[in-house]
């Protein structure tokens, strides 16, 4: 109240059930919104629907070219694993809607996790990730892995569980940032489009 907004942009029906009585409040919910639809209402909020519709066409066209590539190389034919975790324990994503790139790969890429995560993948609606302990985590791994990892993440090198995974012997391990990969805007999306294939490409390559 003390800023005195012209406008207040929500991202849940919660929070905007506590401020729509200080200012014009404009409900865009993370989790029941995709990137397009969250894209499309912020332009019409403010009388950028051209620009916002650009922005998504330029995104998309980045986006076909980027499988197309990846279909040439039989990438979009292997799974990937999305984890963050240490020593004892793995968090394995096993939504689209996670962040730590899980958007641009599952959905908008369309890459298919294996089989045990795959099932849950199909019948998410939220943000989830389920946690398994490093002994089952092989079970878990696809072709590709990418790790979401921090400043003091731990080091599993010289894990012999970690290192006996083929994606990890092989040279198929790509870490991700956990800040570069957190959000799912289009902006951050854009980015880890970049990020995403130009990784898959260069590890699929050492081969």
């Amino acid at each position: 109240m003390a800023v005195k907004p012209d406008l207040i942009i929500a991202a849940s029906e919660e929070t905007y059930e506590i401020l729509k009585d200080i200012a014009p409040t404009v409900p865009i919910p993370y989790e029941k919104m995709a990137t397009d639809e969250r894209v499309m209402k912020i332009g019409e909020v403010f009388g950028k629907e051209q620009e916002a519709q650009a922005l998504l066409d330029n995104f998309h066209e980045k986006l076909e070219k980027s499988k197309q590539q990846l279909d040439e190389l039989g990438i979009l034919d292997k799974t990937v694993t999305i984890i963050e975790g240490g020593k004892k324990e793995m968090a394995v994503i096993d939504s689209k809607l996670y962040g730590r790139g899980s958007q641009i790969i599952y959905e908008y890429l369309g890459l298919k996790a294996p089989e045990i995560l795959q099932k849950k993948i199909d019948g998410r609606e939220k943000a989830t990730g389920g946690f398994v302990s490093l002994e089952v985590l092989p079970e878990y791994i696809g072709d590709f892995v990418f790790r979401s990892v921090w400043d003091g993440a731990d080091d599993l090198s010289d894990n012999p569980i970690w290192n006996s995974i083929p994606a990890i012997k092989e040279g198929r391990l790509i870490e991700i940032g956990f800040d570069f990969s957190y959000y799912s805007d289009i902006y951050s999306l854009d980015k880890q489009l970049d990020f995403v294939v130009e990784k898959l490409v260069s590890a699929y390559e050492k081969k």
